[in-house]
């Protein structure tokens, strides 16, 4: 068996992220879950002023997660253009491929 490259490796440890992260989530659902069911009661008996003037929970995620796609698209963008104008050097010092 061939040794792992460093992008197979970087994958595997992608993955183990992943993984760890979505279980980190999956907790933390639960634990809102939980949360909810007991405070709900309460915050009935205790409604917001101004409340149907805020932006919903909803519409305060979609506005912070597009932004945030913005930003990760544009730093993309950067690394890639980074990268080019760094390829005359790199390019002649790069191991022949096998």
């Amino acid at each position: 068996m061939a040794n792992p490259t460093p992008i197979e490796l970087s994958k595997a440890v992608q993955e183990q992220v992943m993984t760890a992260v979505k279980q980190s989530q999956d907790l933390t659902i639960a634990g809102i879950e939980l949360w909810a069911k007991s405070v709900a009661p309460l915050a009935k008996a205790q409604p917001l002023p101004f409340a149907s003037e805020l932006p919903t929970p909803e519409q305060l995620a979609a506005n912070s997660f597009g932004f945030a796609e913005k930003l990760l698209a544009a730093q993309k963008d950067f690394a890639e253009r980074a990268i080019a104008a760094a390829a005359p050097v790199y390019a002649t010092t790069a191991p022949a491929s096998k």
